[in-house]
């Protein structure tokens, strides 16, 4: 059901199906998705747990809900929503390197949250951006190696909260694509 291999013996909790306060104090707690749904989760999550790892499996996009609304958001232009994103980034992630892990590749989704970043921020989160090459008995093992030591994981597989998806370059939609790749092969 998770996708990864190996086992692990601590609790696993699907994220639709926990109800945070008091579930997590003083635990140390994973939580494995998309940059999306970590956003989502990791303030409640953090509030209660000694210790907070986000296993990003996807950086996305985040903007805060004041400057572009989720409704504006789906019909602004790419570059204004990227705009509003890197600079919230920038803004609020002042350590490069936690900034770079945080920053997406190519397409990407856009989320609307607040308070993501200031809560990564706090001394007991922290980002692993490392692929993970399996789950242990008493963790996350990632491919470099390291066995991150958990007592709960959460898995935030949830893209309901991306709100849109940019990418970097100029895309035809895929119909088009389709129609023009059809016209190619007709000329030949």
């Amino acid at each position: 059901m998770t996708g990864l291999p190996g086992a692990f013996d601590g609790r696993i909790v699907h994220h639709r199906e926990f109800h945070p306060r008091r579930e997590f104090t003083g635990e140390r707690v994973a939580i494995i998705g998309s940059g999306a749904a970590a956003a989502r989760l990791l303030p409640g999550i953090a509030a209660e747990a000694v210790r907070v790892t986000v296993f990003q499996t996807e950086a996305v996009w985040i903007v805060p809900r004041a400057p572009l609304p989720p409704v504006a958001l789906r019909h602004a232009p790419d570059r204004l929503v990227r705009l509003v994103a890197r600079a919230n980034l920038r803004w609020q992630v002042r350590d490069s390197w936690l900034r770079y892990r945080l920053t997406p590749d190519d397409d990407a989704g856009v989320a609307v949250h607040d308070s993501y970043y200031r809560t990564l921020r706090q001394p007991h989160c922290r980002l692993v951006s490392w692929p993970i090459a399996r789950l242990a008995p008493l963790g996350v093992r990632t491919v470099d190696g390291i066995e991150h030591r958990v007592d709960t994981i959460v898995f935030a597989d949830d893209s309901h909260h991306v709100v849109r998806t940019i990418g970097r370059g100029h895309h035809l939609p895929a119909t088009a694509a389709r129609v023009g790749a059809a016209d190619r092969k007709e000329s030949a």
